[in-house]
């Protein structure tokens, strides 16, 4: 009798498993609508203009001093600002100076996928994904406009011998980790980073 139901229990016990077995995610990432893509490339175009001539007009008027204490105190909330609607945005580098721009496991390997793009000569405007990367497993656009290093900006970051004394000085104390050096004219300094979720899969 004993032989009998230890088949039955096997086939009582798989079946439970199954049924308690968590169900998998559909993971067909959601297709992105040109009016979200519109919403994440507005918002890179509003923000980088206004850093970059907030930036420019401070190093004409005080030098890469002035520029460097605007970057400090007010670069992180004017971006900030154009964080609005579900819609947000931040800058990240391939060297960073301030940790909160240090770049996610997604954004490090488009990082380096656009650094490979410009050394071929074909560096896009942009640059577009649909991920699972959201705070709570959703999907998520992400949407990137890849920054360039303009000759002014070696001031602050270009090699060691190209930044000042005072200006080597004033980085050291604001950012004691600092690794965003080094840079050459149009080396690839980071990108405009933004981020729209998506809605749910049916």
């Amino acid at each position: 009798m004993r032989q009998r139901t230890r088949p039955i229990v096997a086939l009582i016990l798989a079946l439970a498993a199954a049924c308690a077995a968590p169900q998998e995610r559909d993971e067909t990432p959601p297709t992105a609508d040109s009016l979200t893509v519109a919403r994440a490339r507005d918002a890179a175009a509003a923000l980088g203009p206004d850093l970059m001539g907030l930036l420019l007009s401070q190093l004409d008027r005080g030098g890469p001093e002035a520029a460097l204490t605007v970057c400090v105190d007010s670069a992180q909330v004017r971006t900030a600002r154009h964080s609005v609607d579900g819609v947000a945005i931040r800058r990240i580098g391939t060297r960073v100076r301030n940790p909160v721009n240090a770049p996610d496991s997604l954004e490090t390997r488009l990082l380096a996928y656009l650094a490979a793009e410009l050394d071929a000569g074909r560096l896009p405007a942009e640059f577009t994904e649909v991920a699972r990367t959201g705070a709570d497993g959703t999907w998520e656009l992400r949407y990137l406009r890849p920054m360039v290093l303009l000759d002014r900006c070696t001031a602050c970051h270009g090699a060691e011998s190209e930044i000042a004394p005072r200006v080597r000085t004033l980085i050291a104390s604001r950012y004691p980790a600092d690794e965003a050096v080094g840079y050459r004219p149009g080396e690839l300094r980071g990108a405009i980073s933004v981020r729209v979720p998506l809605p749910a899969t049916q």
